[in-house]
């Protein structure tokens, strides 16, 4: 349990345990008040600031910025779009990780709650993972994420021979086809020096330099290509890719997902024929 007490240069939380005294930033707008006083209190309650920052999916930076600094935007004045909108998404994710009713919290940082806005809350409680199926998507992004972890861990491919060997090429398997199943592919896009020294996937232009990404071919990543390093069929890739993009775009439906993916796809140099390999299968 904690106490706050006005002082001359703001509020002052003080934990009953005589732990150390945290004290409201002077710079934090007025707006924020409720929403320091719930954080300080999740931090006290918590003795981790990093364990916050996990629970609530925020930066401990975001957190410092709130609690010590004071250094956020007054949302009840005239802010940019995309100032407005990030502040609703990270306001979204606390009231999301402490189980509070999101559109109040924002509601009381300043922002008035029209359909756009309320839109966004929504969108990102869906990405929070806040209960319900939401939260066993929220679960199996998790899962997605230590199965690449597990897979980068077992790469370069497995060379071992025996038995040894043969389960460690197994479980590559195992884990590249859930990966691919739940859409948790191409997790970082090649920016300019990849695409300078020629590391990129030439299906989906995702970054080989990454041992997360990289399989036997210096052309195509793990997921665009066979054990062997073959570029797997269009309609293979097409379906790794629409998850990738049900994944990554949320919201959106399988047939819109399919429908970006042939346009991206278009785009890439393995595809430039998509039309006629579609058309063949190949």
């Amino acid at each position: 349990m904690t106490a706050l007490y006005p002082g001359s240069a703001g509020y002052y939380l003080v934990a009953e345990n005589g732990g150390d005294v945290l004290k409201r930033p002077e710079a934090l707008p007025e707006g924020f008040d409720r929403i320091w006083r719930i954080l300080a209190d999740a931090d006290e309650s918590m003795h981790s600031r990093r364990r916050l920052a996990a629970r609530l999916k925020v930066s401990t930076h975001t957190l410092q910025r709130i609690l010590i600094d004071g250094d956020v935007p007054d949302l009840t004045a005239p802010q940019s779009a995309y100032v407005t909108g990030s502040w609703i998404r990270t306001i979204t994710r606390i009231a999301a990780g402490l189980g509070l009713d999101a559109a109040e919290l924002v509601r009381s940082a300043g922002v008035g709650i029209d359909a756009g806005v309320r839109r966004m809350i929504d969108s990102e409680m869906r990405r929070a993972g806040s209960g319900g199926p939401d939260g066993i998507q929220s679960a199996e992004r998790q899962f997605s994420d230590l199965a690449g972890f597990i897979l980068a861990l077992l790469d370069p491919p497995a060379s071992a021979g025996g038995a040894v060997g043969e389960a460690r090429r197994q479980l590559q398997d195992s884990l590249r086809k859930y990966l691919v199943s739940t859409g948790a592919t191409a997790p970082g896009l090649a920016g300019g020096s990849e695409l300078e020294s020629g590391a990129f996937c030439r299906s989906c232009m995702t970054s080989l330099l990454s041992e997360h990404n990289k399989g036997p071919s210096d052309r195509y990543c793990r997921w665009c290509s066979d054990a062997e390093g073959n570029l797997k069929t269009a309609e293979e890739v097409r379906e790794v890719l629409t998850n990738w993009f049900m994944n990554w775009q949320s919201g959106i439906t399988r047939d819109e997902a399919g429908r970006r993916v042939r346009h991206y796809m278009l785009a890439m140099p393995a595809w430039s024929d998509l039309e006629e390999k579609l058309e063949s299968g190949a």
